[in-house]
């Protein structure tokens, strides 16, 4: 069995999680505030490679494996769109929603907000809004948000701000992703709260996915997989007359 087949499943294992991405980044085109990702490799040396008890493998240097890591997340604005719905809002600048989950504070761009059961402000999911002085309670009553992140009742009394933090951006890629629209922070990284955030009102901004783009990226992939299982289908077949040839 030549070396070829070994490089040959590593690039179709590469593909496979390529594809994977391309076809999530697909299916959220249109999830509010969702960031498209990108699979990101890099090259072992055959003699970096670890066997299943944690041994070196020896081999050739030249030879060289893909192996995958996180995936990138892209944070670059996807657009806003205007809704109407006084409890949305978009953040146009850097920044992100503050929510209370089970799990802890988790952080979003995904602004379609509404007042729960209890009279908070809520995402989608039910978990609750932060603001100033934590989670905004609206007592059951109708609300809007103002472009200045200000959360005022149906009299136009302010009850709370929203809670809108901006990460250093070399902290960003470490963010972790949390269903679609959700980012959990590492417990070394904090959230700096904005005073003055760039937000738009009765708005939500759009998922930043290109979907032209990434069909065309999932057709590229496709073939170099199928090209890639090719190469690994001809190299068994090789190897399977080989065998054949010796044992006669």
């Amino acid at each position: 069995m030549g070396d070829s087949i070994y490089i040959s499943a590593s690039g179709a294992v590469s593909r496979l999680r390529q594809l994977e991405v391309v076809a999530n980044n697909l299916a959220n085109a249109d999830t509010t505030g969702f960031k498209a990702d990108r699979a990101v490799f890099h090259a072992a040396l055959e003699s970096a490679l670890l066997d299943p008890e944690g041994r070196q493998l020896e081999g050739e240097t030249a030879r060289v494996f893909v192996l995958p890591r996180e995936s990138a997340t892209n944070h670059a604005f996807g657009g806003a769109q205007r809704t109407g719905a006084p409890l949305d809002v978009a953040i146009q600048g850097p920044g992100f929603f503050a929510v209370d989950t089970p799990a802890g504070v988790r952080y979003t761009r995904a602004g379609s907000f509404a007042v729960d059961r209890d009279g908070n402000l809520a995402t989608p999911d039910g978990y609750a809004v932060l603001g100033e002085g934590g989670p905004i309670s609206l007592g059951g009553r109708s609300g809007r948000i103002q472009a200045s992140g200000e959360v005022v009742d149906e009299e136009g009394q302010l009850v709370d701000s929203l809670r809108v933090v901006e990460f250093d951006p070399a902290d960003l890629p470490l963010l972790q992703k949390e269903g679609s629209s959700l980012f959990r922070a590492p417990a070394e990284i904090v959230g700096l709260p904005i005073e003055s955030p760039q937000l738009l009102e009765a708005s939500l901004e759009r998922s930043n996915v290109q979907p032209v783009h990434e069909m065309a990226v999932l057709m590229l992939l496709q073939r170099s997989y199928d090209a890639t299982m090719q190469i690994l289908q001809t190299d068994d077949q090789a190897t399977d007359r080989l065998i054949q040839e010796v044992s006669e």
